[in-house]
């Protein structure tokens, strides 16, 4: 996939939630597609493709939602971090790993978000443990259908690298 490559699609994954997903919520909970698609690439790709994906995708997440620069970012990064750190259990079970992953990372980035978004910007009111665990079922199940996407990419990427040396 590439460094580059991922940057594009966080931009074009962070257009879509400040846009789209942002309107849309699923018991009071809603998607966080830069999240999950983050998570998914760099245990399917690896650490470089997950931090570009990280980097890029907050920055463009903060100015479309005119958050104070750098919250989200801090968030996703650490976030990516964990899944990379995590990536020796994840990596035999890709599918599985990714939405576990999702599942325990979405509370984890939702905390840091909120605090260094609260640290950077004045008081905000604080976020509950129901909205958290629906947050983390919400998101897991999105990415129950994101990962097959990305694996599949993977696959198809691997296949046409693969080099015949007969030839």
């Amino acid at each position: 996939m590439g460094p580059a490559f991922a940057a594009v699609g966080a931009g074009v994954a962070a257009l879509l939630e400040s846009s789209m997903a942002s309107r849309y919520q699923i018991a009071g909970a809603q998607l966080q597609i830069v999240l999950l698609f983050g998570i998914a690439i760099t245990l399917v790709y690896g650490f470089e493709e997950g931090m570009a994906w990280a980097f890029v995708g907050g920055l463009f997440l903060d100015f479309l939602a005119m958050r104070p620069m750098g919250s989200t970012v801090f968030g996703l990064l650490i976030a990516m971090a964990a899944t990379d750190l995590a990536v020796p259990l994840l990596s035999r079970s890709r599918y599985p790993g990714v939405i576990g992953a999702v599942l325990v990372l979405t509370p984890v980035f939702l905390v840091i978000s909120n605090v260094v978004t609260g640290l950077l910007r004045p008081p905000a009111p604080s976020i509950q443990l129901t909205a958290l665990v629906a947050a983390g079922i919400v998101n897991a199940a999105m990415a129950a259908l994101i990962a097959p996407l990305v694996i599949g990419l993977k696959r198809r990427a691997e296949q046409r690298e693969r080099v015949v040396w007969w030839r």
